[in-house]
């Protein structure tokens, strides 16, 4: 209040000073006018020197603009370098339906209607073919698309309740075209609707009428692998699979590129030519995987058949390199097929349930105790064990497979007849802490690391906290949770000498040349057993095959090794294990006598006869077609010694070795 009453009392003196006139009313006009010229004056020296930097970024922001660019997608190669995922430039055509006033014509032209191009090229003196040729991009375009294009109100909902009205509709989006054609397809129905509806186009809002922006769509030439390779959405962005991924890592994209521009007064940004020119070169790199994309197919079509037979809740295969850990071929039924209408199922088609779907694997695991065994000195492949028909484990009495009879078997003999008191025996000489730790050098309840989200670890309980019945049990792969990759790469460390590999899907970064940019190394993770036990047991799964539960996957000039493993599933419904659904497994290598395929199937809750729920009767056919397709493939030398010698000299073969000996020119007969 102070300062009020003072500063009145200083513009009364003021008033007082400047008095030239008599008249009161000419002094207070001279009055307020030389205050104002101050005002200003003060303001100005505001305006162009203490504030100047304020002003200046006001209006930049006011009339500058940026937009937030993707590069374009990067192509994912197979290891042979063919091609499964790539971008396609696609053109998107929009109308402004609220600035046509013959609507009527406008449909016409982009119909290619007859009677108007005619009109038009008569009227012109041009050749009605040549328009026709230049309208011809429009041809993927129906009335439906028209009709819905006017009369569909096109807005955007803010978050503070407004609504703003945009002034276009999208037409047809992603037509394959050049960008060439498509500008001259808009071009030309222009010049024909302004001509012929007589409309003054530059006095219009909006004289471009029709439009279009180009675009990038993702194409699979191979149609296959989706689970693997994965999928994008409408806006080009990684839904799933190595899509995804690489997307996050920046791999496949590049960076995003942030442009700078005009604004016109009615927000647009407008980009220079440099900034168009740079944009038009960025694209994201190249990506070499593992997969091949032959045996890809080849895996997906044989897991469809049986899927179809089975009516399972999911099928899983996967094909490992035991010494470079490469994922060959990697697949889960059902799985989406590219092309096909993208529905409510989707995302469960792009699953990869062989890295989130863990479960119970029940026998499999019988062979990784045993080695664990052998490689502590504890035992041989040719240690006796006692194994008495009831074997009593704190409350829990488990019976052997020998249907009450005691019986005694080698160790090897154990793995070969799956019998489940031997394997406690054998776990109980090794102890919890023991086998525990092999459980975790092997790879169980922890990530592989494999390039692909959504992995799960799996469930390995810390050994403290295992009951006497829990360890029991844990020797023949119940309360323990493990995914389909999980027991490759185990099993993968079992038969290639001892070491555990890390499973890869990437194999190195290149340019569109071709040149290399980057390479992805094998990692050998850690030794889990010897050189030796690791001959052992390659032996020991030999003989499964030869002569045990796994006899189905047996092949007359290779050796196989490998485990059936059939777990009987928790049902929550009545709280306890339920017969009628199990998971049958196979996990086995081949050729044994120098292993350079690792594959493993699981197959979850088939619906077949109770006679038929065992892995032998589910996980060992499936497993002979897939390794029976892979040694056609890849031309796999047999090496069986005890061939039988035919007629003039023939070899005696199956049909998958008459083709290898075929092609190295040796005579065989069936």
């Amino acid at each position: 209040m102070r300062i009020l009453l003072k500063l009145k009392e200083l513009l009364l003196r003021l008033y007082n000073f400047v008095k030239p006139f008599k008249d009161d009313r000419l002094n207070l006009f001279l009055f307020v006018s030389i205050v104002l010229v101050f005002i200003y004056l003060g303001k100005l020296y505001l305006l162009t020197f203490s504030q100047r930097e304020f002003w200046i970024n006001l209006v930049e922001k006011q009339f500058a603009g940026a937009i937030k660019i993707s590069s374009e997608r990067g192509e994912i190669l197979d290891r042979n370098r063919a091609l499964l995922a790539a971008s396609e430039r696609v053109i998107s055509f929009y109308v402004r339906p609220s600035e046509i006033k013959d609507k009527e014509l406008f449909k016409r032209i982009l119909l290619r209607d007859k009677d108007v191009i005619e009109d038009y090229a008569r009227e012109k003196g041009l050749s009605s073919e040549k328009i026709k040729k230049s309208l011809s991009v429009f041809e993927n375009i129906s009335p439906k698309d028209i009709d819905f294009a006017y009369k569909k109100e096109f807005t955007i909902v803010k978050k503070d309740g407004k609504t703003i009205k945009v002034p276009f509709v999208w037409l047809k989006k992603r037509i394959s075209c050049s960008r060439k054609e498509a500008y001259r397809a808009v071009r030309t129905a222009l010049n024909i609707y302004y001509y012929l509806s007589k409309e003054d186009r530059f006095k219009k809002r909006y004289p471009d009428l029709l439009g279009y922006v180009t675009e990038f769509k993702r194409v699979y030439p191979y149609s296959t692998g989706s689970v693997v390779v994965g999928l994008t959405n409408r806006s080009g962005e990684g839904l799933s699979g190595l899509e995804y991924l690489l997307e996050r890592r920046k791999i496949i994209t590049g960076d995003t590129i942030t442009l700078s521009g005009e604004k016109d007064t009615r927000g647009r940004v407008y980009l220079g030519k440099e900034a168009r020119l740079f944009l038009s070169r960025q694209k994201g790199n190249n990506v070499v995987i593992t997969i091949d994309g032959n045996l890809q197919y080849i895996f997906e079509k044989t897991i469809e058949e049986f899927g179809k037979k089975w009516h399972p809740n999911f099928i899983n295969a996967v094909l490992m390199d035991p010494y470079t850990g490469d994922i060959l071929a990697a697949a889960s039924y059902p799985f989406y097929k590219y092309g096909e209408k993208r529905g409510k199922k989707l995302l469960s088609k792009l699953n990869a349930r062989f890295i989130t779907a863990p479960y119970e694997p029940g026998s499999v695991i019988k062979p990784i105790t045993l080695a664990a065994a052998i490689n502590e000195g504890l035992v041989t492949a040719d240690t006796v064990f006692f194994c008495p028909a009831t074997y009593q484990v704190g409350k829990k009495t488990f019976k052997n497979e020998f249907h009450g009879r005691d019986v005694k078997l080698r160790a090897w003999e154990i793995i070969q007849y799956s019998d489940n008191v031997g394997i406690i025996k054998v776990a109980q000489l090794l102890g919890k802490e023991k086998l525990y730790e092999y459980f975790k050098a092997f790879g169980f309840g922890e990530k592989t690391g494999i390039e692909l989200p959504g992995e799960d670890p799996g469930v390995l309980r810390h050994w403290k906290k295992w009951r006497d019945v829990e360890f029991a049990t844990l020797s023949f792969g119940h309360n323990i949770m493990t995914t389909t990759l999980q027991l490759a790469a185990a099993y993968s460390a079992l038969v290639n000498g001892g070491v555990y590999v890390k499973p890869r899907l990437l194999l190195a970064i290149v340019d569109d040349k071709g040149k290399v940019i980057k390479r992805f190394p094998v990692v050998k993770k850690r030794r889990v057993i010897s050189e030796r036990t690791s001959k052992v047991m390659r032996r020991v799964l030999t003989m499964v095959v030869e002569g045990g539960t796994g006899t189905g996957t047996r092949f007359e000039n290779f050796y196989v090794g490998g485990k059936t493993g059939t777990a009987v599933k928790y049902d929550p419904k009545i709280k306890a294990y339920n017969k009628q659904k199990i998971t049958a497994s196979f996990v086995g290598a081949f050729p044994m006598t120098n292993p350079r395929f690792v594959l493993a199937v699981t197959v979850d809750e088939p619906k077949v006869p109770k006679r038929e729920l065992w892995a032998s009767k589910i996980a060992v056919p499936l497993f002979r077609e897939l390794a029976e397709r892979v040694l056609l493939y890849e031309r796999v030398a047999p090496d069986k010694k005890e061939y039988r010698v035919g007629k003039d000299g023939a070899i005696l073969c199956s049909e998958i070795n008459r083709d290898y000996l075929l092609t190295n020119g040796l005579q065989t007969e069936k």
